[in-house]
């Protein structure tokens, strides 16, 4: 009998994760930062991430405090949304303090101050690498257990002055883990929302929504919300004369059937994301901190 030609087996499929290791929580922390964001997230694999850093520079501030209280001596990734100053100004104190891996970055220049270019200069001095993402752009940060998209952001060169213009230059991400997903949006107003709508459509559909620029009335627009369907939506504010957040966002938000949760009145909120199950809770101990 001929010898039957031999053909070398395919390679057995490895799954991205072991389905037989426990499975690690991710966890946010929505920050008690004032009038302002920031976001830090510790990822099941062990690293980190932070959104935007707040008003404060100040060793003394929340910022830095928290950090220090949870032991945080390395950023495996920071996101600077947009080039404001209730967004950036922590990262001062950030890229003096805590080495950084990566940097993301819009490419929009705030021409009203200097302090953004500044800033950038100092991310490049310690080594930390700059990424402008795209819209669609997926991160690598816990590749194979986490996903993170980018929904929107200005990754070619822009200059203005205009807020609004900057807002809508926000980095929006939506990560999702576990079959749980949390939207990022920035400052976004209304104008892009609506682009994010007929681009994504259903995609845009997340179970907690960190609520735009403060709770604005120029942003979480009704078909915004009809889109994201949030279950639970986290408003980053503190004392303010802008009104945020304004009585019409938090009636969308009550109409869209979302649990509101505030860092003013809440203090830092943490979300915990495990097994089949997520959950809320406020960290009493370090609510009661001045920004």
């Amino acid at each position: 009998v001929a010898d039957l030609p031999s053909f070398p087996l395919p390679a057995p499929l490895t799954p991205a994760v072991d389905p037989m290791r426990p499975v690690r929580p991710l966890k946010v922390f929505f920050l008690n930062v004032g009038q302002g964001d920031a976001a830090y997230i510790e990822l099941p694999n062990g690293q980190n991430a932070l959104i935007d850093a707040g008003p404060s520079r100040s060793k003394t501030g929340y910022l830095a405090t928290f950090l220090a209280e949870h032991s945080v001596t390395k950023l495996d990734n920071v996101v600077l949304t947009h080039p404001h100053a209730d967004h950036y100004t922590g990262l001062r104190y950030v890229f003096t303090n805590i080495p950084v891996v990566n940097f993301y970055d819009t490419q929009a220049d705030n021409t009203g101050t200097a302090v953004d270019e500044a800033i950038r200069a100092q991310a490049r001095e310690i080594g930390a690498k700059t990424i402008y993402p795209a819209a669609g752009d997926m991160l690598g940060w816990a590749a194979g257990e986490v996903q993170v998209k980018v929904l929107n952001a200005c990754s070619t060169p822009v200059m203005s002055g205009s807020g609004q213009f900057l807002n809508d230059c926000s980095i929006v991400l939506k990560i999702t883990y576990q079959n749980t997903s949390m939207l990022f949006t920035g400052d976004l107003q209304e104008d892009v929302e609506a682009e994010l709508v007929a681009a994504f459509g259903a995609g845009l559909k997340s179970d907690v929504l960190k609520v735009g620029h403060h709770g604005s009335q120029f942003s979480s627009g009704a078909a915004f919300l009809a889109a994201v369907k949030p279950r639970d939506a986290v408003i980053s504010v503190g004392k303010n004369s802008y009104g945020h957040p304004t009585p019409e966002v938090r009636a969308r938000l009550a109409a869209a059937g979302a649990l509101l949760h505030r860092t003013d009145t809440d203090g830092t909120i943490e979300y915990t994301i495990g097994s089949g199950s997520a959950s809320f809770s406020s960290l009493d101990s370090l609510a009661s901190l001045k920004y």
